[in-house]
């Protein structure tokens, strides 16, 4: 059975080839979450852990182990794989990553990165931000900070909107739009064109996948669309992703490198990333989770 290697998770076709081969190969404990998967995906990825465990009689650390024998460091992460991979299957429309799970993945690399976009943000006045689990710790960092200068904040997530708002300091706006309930995002057309002929500082912008030739991409259509109206909202574009970003492109294609002012990780990319984002003049800031200082690499 195929695992993954390196840090890669299986992804796509190999992902689900993996599940299916589950079914045969593990012993019957994990055999039986394998056929759950694989019978119904969706339902799946929308239950929680104690959910599964009950309609399989099964327990949390069986269901654990289950995920990592495919190389998943837990369930959050082979669900929001499991997920991309089943939207990259139906074009996108069919299932998507739960917040729940995104929030729970690499939450560490997430919040260096995070404190280090905060950093880059005191000299703005109008800020635009994203919907996703790094950049709500955007939210929530500024939120509780009493020492940035208040300013000006709109977003298309409702995590994003309550997290900014909480010291009373910023005027926060949302952009308007019908909310997604699995990501807690505003989407459609009254969110992009409530972006029309406004100009802010920085757009503080989260991604689902980062490629060398695609640039920024997404399995949502929907999101595709609001969130290239914020790109074209901002004169500045900083990117937060995570490792487990960068892969190929989805099938929606937000915006080229070109594009981004600033990239935030937290392991230092590919040779082939890294010369893409040179050649694009994208400064890249890599906030190493081991604790040790940021790395600037602009």
């Amino acid at each position: 059975m195929q695992q993954a290697h390196d840090d890669k998770p299986l992804q796509g076709a190999a992902l689900w080839a993996a599940v299916l081969s589950a079914r045969e190969m593990m012993p019957a404990k994990l055999r039986t979450i394998a056929a759950f998967v694989a019978e119904d995906p969706s339902e799946f990825i929308r239950m929680t852990s104690r959910e599964i465990c009950a309609r399989l009689g099964t327990s949390e650390p069986t269901l654990i182990r289950f995920c990592r024998s495919l190389g998943f460091a837990g369930l959050a992460d082979f669900r929001i794989e499991l997920a991309l991979a089943l939207a990259a299957q139906s074009a996108g429309a069919a299932v998507h990553p739960q917040a729940a799970d995104r929030r729970l993945a690499n939450p560490e690399a997430k919040r260096r990165i995070a404190s280090a976009a905060l950093d880059l943000l005191a000299d703005d006045r109008a800020l635009l931000i994203d919907n996703g689990s790094t950049v709500e710790i955007v939210a929530e960092l500024l939120g509780n900070s009493d020492d940035h200068p208040a300013m000006t904040v709109m977003t298309s997530g409702l995590m994003v909107a309550q997290h900014a708002m909480r010291n009373d300091r910023h005027t926060v706006m949302l952009t308007g739009g019908v909310i997604r309930p699995s990501t807690g995002s505003l989407t459609g057309r009254l969110a992009e064109s409530s972006l029309a002929g406004m100009n802010f500082d920085t757009f503080v912008m989260g991604a689902d996948s980062i490629d060398p030739e695609g640039g920024l991409s997404t399995y949502s259509e929907d999101e595709a669309h609001v969130t290239r109206a914020m790109v074209e909202a901002a004169s500045r574009v900083i990117v937060l992703a995570d490792h487990t970003k960068f892969r190929g492109s989805r099938l929606h294609r937000i915006c080229g490198l070109s594009r981004v002012a600033i990239l935030i990780t937290d392991r230092m990319p590919s040779t082939e990333i890294r010369a893409a984002l040179e050649a694009a003049t994208v400064r890249l800031i890599v906030a190493d989770v081991t604790g040790t200082d940021l790395k600037d690499r602009s």
